[in-house]
């Protein structure tokens, strides 16, 4: 197998020239195309640096790495959208987080900013300004990202890890393999939606389901209702089949953009591995699953995992419109700080404060 052939630019980054750090970024995208037989890089139109290997897990390891990396001179060669840090970054104080903790995670977001990545600081940067076309190719890491981009829009991107994400950040290509390729989009499995499609929570207890039976295969959906899905319904129905499973693609026909495109390609029967069918028994199962409250009182109510839009905003300011929340509860719900701000201007954040809510921005319950 040849060696992957780079440009003038990825020489001077393994010469050392942008210092180790992006070195070892470059030495990582060879690596991977060497393990898995690839000979050739593909051009990326955007990039997303993952919250693991940054800021939130990693701590002061990966946020001094990323200093030096900023400081090395080198920057972002294409659009790089930010996923959540481990605070709020208008109102941490609100919320009770220690300063020095503050100051370290600052560290990492001066470091984002000088290598000019844009600070959506989300899981969801479409509702940030990232705007991906169709066929385009990128570097996600984030779950719910991936298999939206890939679904939603067609984009094509493998579920990457953090640090293939920053190297392609900095070099603007990833190597051409998994979902980059024609051949692995194809339909795997064939599911048959019986079930009635009331509300995101079906969507999200449809995920649930067939990401457990299909694990890493591609999904087609096909239903006898034909339901118009909603960008909710999309990012409910993604992130619980990329959580159960480790899907990246499904296709749902008549609906998604590649399958709509070439159907007789994307849903090849000679490549179908199974066909399940989905009832309305199946999804009620899987709610008595997932309701495994112990005792009747909550203490809190979290709403935005993936990240809230401005429709999901206004529609539970609407809820919330002339009510108050219980005063042993609290409600948290997440959404970009563009988000929260168009919120602010529309009077809907207001709405949600008064009745006792708060919206959190820049981070979520996983990790904060």
């Amino acid at each position: 197998m040849a060696m992957v052939k780079i440009n003038s630019y990825e020489e001077q980054l393994l010469r050392g020239d942008y210092g180790n750090e992006a070195k070892q970024l470059v030495e990582i995208l060879l690596k991977i195309a060497e393990i898995n037989g690839v000979n050739e890089f593909v051009e990326v139109s955007q990039t997303m640096i993952g919250k693991t290997c940054m800021l939130s897990v990693a701590g002061e390891t990966g946020i001094n790495f990323l200093k030096r990396l900023a400081d090395s001179g080198v920057k972002f060669k294409v659009p790089t959208y930010t996923n959540v840090v481990s605070i709020d970054l208008e109102q941490w104080q609100d919320l009770s987080i220690a300063k020095d903790y503050v100051e370290t995670q600052l560290k990492g977001v001066e470091a984002w900013k000088k290598l000019g990545a844009i600070l959506n600081c989300s899981c969801i940067p479409f509702f940030s300004g990232a705007m991906p076309k169709y066929g385009d190719h990128a570097a996600y890491a984030d779950t719910a990202t991936v298999i939206f981009a890939n679904s939603y829009f067609g984009v094509r991107s493998n579920r990457e890890s953090d640090l293939v994400c920053l190297a392609s950040a900095i070099t603007g290509r990833v190597p051409k393999l998994g979902y980059h390729l024609d051949e692995t989009r194809k339909g795997q499995y064939l599911i048959g939606v019986q079930a009635t499609l009331n509300k995101e929570s079906d969507y999200g207890a449809l995920g649930y389901y067939v990401g457990k039976l299909v694990k890493d295969k591609v999904p087609v959906f096909q239903s006898i209702n034909k339901p118009n899905l909603s960008i909710h319904d999309f990012i409910h129905l993604g992130a619980s089949l990329a959580t159960t499973g480790t899907v990246s693609l499904f296709h749902w026909d008549g609906i998604t953009p590649e399958i709509r495109q070439n159907r007789a390609y994307y849903l090849d029967e000679a490549q179908i591995i199974d066909k399940i069918v989905i009832t309305d028994q199946d999804l009620q199962n899987i709610y008595q699953q997932l309701n495994i409250l112990k005792q009747p009182q909550v203490d809190l109510v979290y709403i935005g995992c993936p990240h809230c839009n401005i429709e999901k905003i206004k529609y539970i300011a609407s809820l919330l419109k002339g009510k108050r929340i219980n005063e042993n509860l609290e409600l948290w719900i997440s959404a970009p700080s563009s988000v929260k701000h168009l919120a602010a201007k529309n009077g809907d954040l207001q709405e949600i404060e008064r009745a006792g809510g708060r919206i959190i921005s820049d981070t979520c319950a996983v990790i904060l």
